[in-house]
């Protein structure tokens, strides 16, 4: 008899365990990120959205607003700075103390000041002061300010914004109590011209600062009826190798701001700033000229120069803008739609320029021995 014998168990052959190696991982933590930003900002981008302007028109109207109507600069005036940023924030220990920055520019005139930290409001410690801060974490370097606002908007956009998304920001800055100006515009070409003629709610541009000085932007904008004010600011990250050796900096400090190669430079610091009227000087009077205009852009042309004298500007009658001033321009310039020169009056304290009936507005761009002076505009209203 044949006997036949069989496993009692089949079993199946014993496969190897396959690894799973750190690339893989490391893959799969990264499609999970990516995955999560993804819907984040999709999600961000589709919720936070105001309206955006959909037509632009020319000021018009009989009369005229003058903003600068009920101030007195000829006299005195105040001296302002809006954008600097100090080591208050993390990632910035190299850059200066409020201490340090509060001291330099006491010394050098300023009435009041407004620190512009990343996402946080810096306080100062010697004088009055605008509270803000600086918004923009996104890859784009889009930049604004919110000036006398001590509640930070987040930026829930750090890949991509739209313009409804911007605008939408920017309206929240405003609920809060901003003053919302449009941070070095030029740095990357961060804003086109078409977001900033459709974005709403702004009041301010910087046209002076040391990543390009620009006004023509100005023109564009209020040639298509949008009253937006100049600003000038240092956008202050560090002072000049002679101003920082005057201060008791500890020893990493040193060591850090050389390895980041900040030393050793000129600085563009002091050379841009606004000024308000005489006395226009307390926070309150300040956020109040900020929102009506009434300020002047200063850009001097070297440190260490005389702060230039500011004119006096009034409107005589129904149609003539009269301009004086305690100190001798080397040139008054008339600026109208599109940019257009209108009038250049050179060597000269008094300018007067009658208004015609094609005017929309009227900006002037003065010339001192020290520095260069900027208006906002003087508009035609229907109010």
């Amino acid at each position: 008899m044949l006997f036949l014998t069989f496993p009692s168990v089949i079993s199946e052959p014993v496969l190897p365990k396959k690894k799973v190696t750190r690339g893989k991982l490391l893959f799969s933590a990264l499609f999970i990120f990516f995955l999560v930003m993804a819907i984040y900002q999709i999600t961000v981008i589709s919720l936070y959205r105001s309206d955006l302007l959909k037509t632009n028109k020319p000021f018009s109207g009989k009369s005229w607003v003058n903003p600068y109507e009920k101030g007195n600069w000829a006299n005195h005036s105040e001296k302002v700075s809006l954008h600097i940023h100090s080591d208050e924030v993390s990632y910035t220990p190299e850059r200066h103390t409020i201490e340090e920055i509060d001291s330099v520019y006491q010394q050098n005139g300023f009435s009041l000041i407004s620190f512009s930290d990343y996402d946080r409001v810096t306080k100062s410690k010697l004088y009055s002061f605008l509270p803000g801060y600086e918004w923009g974490q996104n890859v784009k370097k889009r930049h604004a300010l919110s000036v006398g606002s001590e509640i930070q908007v987040p930026d829930y956009f750090p890949v991509y914004a739209s313009r409804e998304n911007i605008a939408w920001t920017f309206e929240q800055m405003r609920k809060n109590g901003g003053y919302v100006v449009i941070a070095h515009p030029k740095l990357h070409s961060s804003f086109s011209k078409e977001d900033l003629e459709q974005i709403p709610h702004y009041q301010g541009i910087e046209v002076l600062t040391p990543y390009g000085d620009d006004s023509k932007i100005l023109d564009h904008l209020l040639s298509k009826g949008r009253n937006v004010h100049c600003m000038a600011s240092d956008d202050l990250h560090y002072f000049s190798e002679e101003t920082i050796r005057s201060f008791s900096e500890p020893f990493w400090k040193d060591v850090l701001q050389k390895i980041m190669f900040v030393r050793g430079k000129e600085g563009e610091s002091l050379l841009r700033y606004i000024s308000t009227g005489n006395n226009r000087n307390q926070p309150d009077l300040v956020k109040a000229d900020l929102n009506d205009g009434a300020f002047f852009c200063v850009k001097k042309f070297f440190q260490g120069a005389g702060d230039p004298g500011l004119p006096d500007i009034r409107i005589i009658g129904k149609d003539k803008i009269k301009v004086s001033s305690n100190e001798r321009y080397m040139e008054v310039r008339w600026i109208g739609d599109g940019g257009k020169i209108k009038k250049i009056d050179p060597d000269t304290s008094l300018s007067e320029y009658e208004l015609e009936a094609e005017d929309t507005y009227i900006r002037l761009e003065i010339t001192s021995l020290t520095g260069k002076i900027l208006s906002n505009a003087i508009y035609r209203t229907n109010e």
